[in-house]
């Protein structure tokens, strides 16, 4: 299995079902393993419609959605998207190709220093150097994705990397995500000053609409959120 293969492997792993993306020259083996696999590729006319439908997919179901792009100005047409998922915690995994870091037959034709440039618009920006590291990369970067705060998550694969052969590696499996939980004595002091106000306004910002505090197997949020403190309010009510 090639670097390629791994990292297929490993998003299979992840549950992901589909990949926005479009095709080129420096994720050929990506493509390639993907048609092997049973991940869907939708092909998108711009990198940045794939960075938005992954964004969007993520939003919506609180799983990590993953787009594919080239190398260079395909990957640029990435930045809005991770801006998008950045400042909406959209989690997101995006995945560009690169020349390879080893020998490069076009010299530096198209190479931009993505990593550099996606640093400030995500949680996490790497490149993998070794098919080795593969496995842990994907793993740590769907737990940045999808831990609070969400957000985009970056992975650079070189395309010798890509194309290097390797002995099969053990895949992490996924754990869940744990939530920040309020300490019940803030939970109680919250419920305590709602039922003493005449007109009482409850501001929950974005993270109490998030798709995940209450549907995601594992999720503590429930016990610590609004349904929590409106549990507390109702209680103290009653005595």
């Amino acid at each position: 299995m090639n670097g390629a293969g791994l990292l297929v492997a490993a998003l299979e792993n992840e549950g992901v079902k589909q990949i926005f993306g479009v095709p080129g020259e420096e994720n050929l083996d990506v493509v390639e393993a993907l048609r092997r696999s049973t991940i869907r590729l939708v092909v998108t006319r711009h990198e940045q419609a794939a960075a938005f439908m992954a964004a969007t997919h993520g939003r919506l179901t609180g799983e990590a959605g993953v787009c594919l792009s080239t190398l260079g100005p395909g990957a640029l047409n990435l930045t809005t998207g991770a801006a998008y998922a950045l400042l909406g915690a959209m989690p997101m995994i995006m995945i560009t190709g690169q020349k390879g870091i080893l020998s490069r037959k076009q010299a530096r034709f198209q190479v931009v220093d993505i990593v550099s440039t996606m640093t400030p618009l995500t949680k996490m920006a790497r490149q993998i150097v070794s098919p080795a590291s593969i496995p842990a990369l994907v793993r740590e970067a769907f737990r940045l994705a999808q831990q609070e705060r969400p957000g985009p998550v970056h992975l650079e694969l070189p395309e010798d990397i890509a194309h290097e052969d390797w002995e099969d590696i053990p895949l992490i499996p996924p754990h869940p995500i744990e939530y920040p939980v309020a300490h019940p004595a803030a939970l109680d002091r919250a419920a305590e000053l709602i039922l003493k106000a005449e007109r009482p306004l409850v501001r929950g910002k974005a993270g109490s609409l998030r798709r995940p505090s209450s549907s995601r197997p594992g999720s503590t949020a429930g016990q610590g959120g609004g349904g929590g403190l409106a549990a507390r309010a109702a209680s103290s009510s009653r005595q």
